[in-house]
């Protein structure tokens, strides 16, 4: 794959919030956000969908509510996928803009690279039938305490099941 901040035009900033991923209208994912720049932003979630598909993504990073169409341009199984923004109007910029804003206010050094991000520990984890309602209740728990859920938090709650 390379190291993508050859391909980039802006620079990524660190940054934690909750995704949801659209196609077609319905939902199709929820993840992470764990990095963004101008042009688009990295997601930590378990099942990334196909590279190159084009989505919807509602973004919220830094208390600033963001919808945006984007293109998966990078994948990685059980960790995340890369999302390029695609054609965003004066308001989306706007609220891009707002959002770097508050990111960078206290931080002004890039995000870590994909090739520096870390993989997956351990193999494919299995949640049993009997298992699946206690996490999933405390899935949505974490969530609506917070707002989002790490992957790591995710491997913790069903590793401790």
């Amino acid at each position: 794959m390379g190291d993508m901040s050859e391909r980039r035009r802006f620079p990524r900033y660190p940054c934690r919030g909750a995704a949801e991923i659209y196609q077609n209208g319905q939902l199709a994912e929820w993840g992470t956000v764990s990095d963004i720049g101008r042009c688009g932003c990295y997601l930590e979630l378990l099942s990334p969908l196909l590279l190159g598909t084009e989505v919807e993504l509602r973004l919220f990073v830094v208390g600033v509510f963001l919808v945006i169409h984007a293109k998966i341009v990078c994948t990685t199984p059980l960790v995340g996928m890369g999302m390029e923004f695609l054609a965003a109007s004066r308001e989306q910029e706007n609220l891009l803009a707002q959002i770097l804003g508050k990111v960078t206010a206290g931080n002004l050094s890039p995000a870590p690279q994909p090739a520096e991000r870390p993989q997956p520990a351990g193999a494919t984890i299995h949640i049993t039938r009997e298992a699946a309602p206690e996490i999933f209740a405390k899935m949505l728990q974490r969530i609506n305490e917070k707002g989002v859920l790490t992957k790591e938090e995710l491997v913790e709650m069903v590793r401790s099941q």
